[in-house]
């Protein structure tokens, strides 16, 4: 069963040989994505789960990474040197696509993505607290909020048939709108999403993850607020308890870095 969930950005500033010393000025992300790999390392999981927006995406479908082994680099970032390999749960991803393909949920099963920033950056945090588990990497798709929590719901059904304990990490900026001098500008969405964001994951009111205007997510220029519902269909509706570690828009992008963890008994 998913016993703990977790929200986090992918940087690649945040990573000393990129940032230069520039990554101090994120040291709230920073510190909060070595607590949350501490608490995985704790957990000792047989499976991680990460939901990546920089994996394959498709308007009608959802990545899922094929073979036994994944990797990524930060070869676009002019850091090939930088990379993180996992070994795959093709046990479970197998078990999984009969799953989606019942529910009539397209899938693509196809190797990741050399450049996903957003599956590695998390994996290189964990990697540096533990390393003995296994991996399912997905992808977030074109299709409704609600098809994204039913695939996360058939994650959680198959984590538990298999008797997997599994983290679920879903990966994803806030705004890229926060700053005039960030990276994209300002638009008077970015701030809103993101206060509203970050009130959710301190309130654990993640319903409301499923009310936002489309037309005000895409001009607040987000990249995370699929793999959170997603996450939302992982934890099956069960009571949860979620606690923001930090949150920070210091180059215009919004970072937020959330533990979701559920009430009930987690020693299955």
């Amino acid at each position: 069963m998913i016993i703990k969930a977790y929200v986090v950005p992918h940087p690649p500033i945040i990573l000393p040989e990129i940032g230069r010393g520039e990554e101090k000025k994120i040291q709230s992300t920073i510190d909060a994505y070595q607590r949350m790999a501490r608490e995985i390392a704790e957990l000792r999981p047989d499976t991680v789960i990460i939901c990546s927006p920089h994996a394959p995406m498709f308007a009608d479908g959802f990545f899922i990474a094929s073979g036994s082994r994944d990797s990524a680099s930060l070869r676009s970032f002019g850091f090939p040197n930088i990379q993180e390999t996992v070994l795959l749960d093709r046990e479970f991803t197998d078990a999984l696509l009969e799953r989606l393909d019942r529910a009539d949920i397209p899938t693509a099963l196809m190797p990741g993505r050399d450049e996903d920033h957003g599956f590695l950056i998390p994996i290189h945090f964990v990697h540096e607290t533990i390393r003995d588990f296994k991996v399912v990497h997905v992808g977030i798709s074109g299709l409704s909020c609600e098809t994204h929590r039913k695939f996360g719901a058939l994650l959680a059904e198959t984590s538990r048939a298999f008797g997997r304990r599994a983290v679920f990490i879903a990966s994803g900026d806030l705004s890229h709108v926060l700053k005039a001098d960030g990276p994209y500008g300002l638009r008077p969405e970015g701030p809103v999403f993101d206060a509203e964001i970050a009130r959710i994951f301190r309130e654990g009111d993640l319903e409301a993850l499923f009310e936002f205007d489309p037309r005000s997510v895409n001009r607040a220029a987000e990249c995370g607020l699929r793999s959170f519902q997603m996450m939302v269909g992982a934890l099956e509706e069960r009571p949860v308890k979620s606690e923001l570690f930090s949150y920070e828009g210091t180059f215009g992008v919004g970072y937020a870095v959330a533990s979701v963890t559920p009430n009930d008994d987690l020693s299955e």
